[in-house]
Parts: C-alpha cells; sequence; structure tokens
C-alpha cells in the first residue's frame, strides 16, 4: 500500500548539486552528462577550451510528481560555473598591445595596410601576439585600424620633424664650417679705434649704403654702414666684447649687439645665421654670425652700427 501510495505521488528524478549548493532536480542524468561534455569540448568562436572546477554531483530522489524538472535551468547554472579561455591575436607597436582581434588573419591584414606609404622611412615594429584570456574583449577590423593610424599619424609627424630639424642642423652646421673657413684664411688687421679701444674690420666687402644716406626703403636717415658681401659669409667683432642681444629684431632681422665697455656698442644686422648667445665673452676673431639678408633688407650685406653711449656715429670715421 505504501509503495503504491508512492509512485502515485511522487515520481524518480535526479537532484543535482555544485559545490554544495543544489540547482536542481533533472529527469536524466546522463542527459546533463551529454550536454555537459558537448559544452566544454566546444572549441567554436576563438575558445580555446573551458574547464570547470568541480563536476556535479547526482543523487536520485523521488520528488512530487506535478514538479517539473528543471533540465534548462540546471546545465545553465553548470554552464556558468565553467571558465572559458579564449585564442585571441593582439597587433602590438612597440612591443605594445595596441588591438585584440579574432583571427591571425586580422591581424595581418591589420599591419599590411598600416605599413602602405610608410616606404620603411617611419618603423613603427609592428607585430603579431597570440594571447589567451578568459573575456572575448576583441574589436572589429575597422576600430583596430583606426587606433594603428591614429598612432601612424604621430609616427610619422614626429619623423618629419625629426627629419626637418636635422636638415636644420645641417645647414647651420655647414655655415658655420663656411663662416669658420673665412675667418680663419682671412687677415684682419686693426683699422682704427674709439675710445682707446682698437677696431677691426668685421667683413671684407663692397659698401652699398653710408651712414646718413636717406633712401625710398628706410623711413630714416642710415643709422650704420652696409657692406655687401656674398650671403654665408663670416662676420667678426669689430672688438673684444660681451653679447648682449642675439636673435630676430623686427627691420634689422637677426641682430647681434656687442658692448665692448666705455658706452661703445656695435650692431650687426640681417644676419643669415647667428653663431654666438647672450652673456658670451669674445674678441675680434670671433666669428659671430653670417652675412644674410632677414628683416629690411634688399640683398645680402652687414648692416654694421657703432653707437656711443646709445647715440649711432658713422663707422667710416673709424673703420674702411
Amino acid at each position: 500500500m505504501i509503495l503504491l501510495i508512492v509512485c502515485i505521488k511522487y515520481k524518480p528524478a535526479y537532484e543535482v548539486t555544485l559545490a554544495g549548493e543544489i540547482l536542481g532536480y533533472v529527469k536524466d542524468k546522463n542527459y546533463i552528462e551529454t550536454k555537459l561534455n558537448k559544452f566544454i569540448n566546444d572549441t567554436n568562436n576563438n575558445i580555446a577550451f573551458r574547464e570547470i572546477s568541480e563536476n556535479p554531483v547526482y543523487a536520485l530522489k523521488f520528488i512530487n510528481k506535478d514538479k517539473k524538472t528543471e533540465e534548462k535551468s540546471v546545465m545553465l547554472a553548470i554552464e556558468n560555473a565553467t571558465t572559458t579561455t579564449y585564442r585571441n591575436f593582439a597587433v602590438t607597436a612597440d612591443g605594445e598591445q595596441k588591438a585584440v582581434v579574432h583571427s591571425e588573419t586580422e591581424a595581418e591584414d591589420i599591419i599590411n595596410q598600416i605599413k602602405e606609404g610608410l616606404d620603411g622611412t617611419v618603423d613603427l615594429k609592428l607585430g603579431i601576439t597570440e594571447i589567451y584570456t578568459t573575456n572575448d574583449e576583441t574589436v572589429s577590423e575597422a576600430e583596430a585600424m583606426n587606433t594603428l593610424n591614429e598612432l601612424k599619424t604621430v609616427k610619422v609627424a614626429a619623423y618629419q620633424e625629426e627629419k626637418a630639424q636635422k636638415e636644420k642642423e645641417e645647414k647651420r652646421k655647414a655655415a658655420a664650417a663656411k663662416a669658420k673657413s673665412f675667418a680663419t684664411t682671412t687677415t684682419v688687421a686693426a683699422s682704427g679705434s674709439i675710445s682707446g679701444i682698437s677696431l677691426a674690420i668685421p667683413v671684407n666687402g663692397t659698401i652699398s649704403s653710408r651712414f646718413g644716406v636717406r633712401s625710398s626703403s628706410r623711413s630714416s636717415a642710415h643709422t650704420g654702414l652696409d657692406i655687401a658681401a656674398s650671403a654665408g659669409t663670416g662676420v667678426r667683432a669689430i672688438a673684444p666684447g660681451t653679447i648682449t642681444y642675439a636673435g630676430y629684431k623686427g627691420s634689422y632681422g637677426n641682430l647681434v649687439i656687442v658692448s665692448h665697455g666705455n658706452g661703445i656698442e656695435s650692431y650687426y644686422a640681417h644676419c643669415s645665421a647667428i653663431y654666438v648667445s647672450v652673456g658670451q665673452n669674445i674678441d675680434s676673431n670671433t666669428t659671430i654670425s653670417a652675412v644674410g639678408s632677414t628683416g629690411n633688407s634688399t640683398g645680402p650685406h652687414l648692416h654694421l652700427e657703432i653707437r656711443v653711449n646709445g647715440t649711432p656715429v658713422n663707422p667710416q670715421d673709424y673703420l674702411y
């Protein structure tokens, strides 16, 4: 009688527990095991492998005949308890991971596209690394291309800036070498003195405009002496002194000012290059600049001014 009552009111089912937690009841434990094995061994969609820390435990129970078994929810709970490891590919630049994509083919395609137009001038040090992660955080090929193109733009700009700086430095060195060569092959003798200071000719050339002359190219009388010479010709100081200005100054263009003491200053304008800096002590053999045509100038020449207590005087009273 008892057995009959049990058979009428109850039905057999397997209680499934995992790590001590009851997940639910299933009709057939083999069904769950088959589904679990299929899930664990599925390596589609870049899955490298799956693992579960503990296997589910099954216990035969009798449950109310009206209670439905819970195959779907039990299986979902088991799947959520597994750890999935994905196999993806990272595109690297300078050894740093920049983007993660699903396949090696995608990574190679991205690198080939990024390299287009570089012509070997800029090396981004691109590479591919196989990575294994427990989350499948990959990006599309388009997103990866955007990331790498941004890096490419920055690298190319840096390369071009570095190239421009090198070219500028090479030109400066060439001009300095030319000026140094001029200074060592030309003998400059003292031509006069002012306030007891011996003066030397700063550059050999042809006088193209004298002190006090007025012209259409200037708004007032000429405050110096213009000596025409080839661009790049070295310019020396007329006497020892200290550099008080070395830079660009309006109509003067590139300008060097030397203080010789006793209120005596000399100005060297329109230079194509400057080889000294403020505070530097120099002598009359020091090449301080190179003849040019910067500022308000119609051609390569040195504009030489001599000032006494701030007032321009005629350089030809002492030189040339």
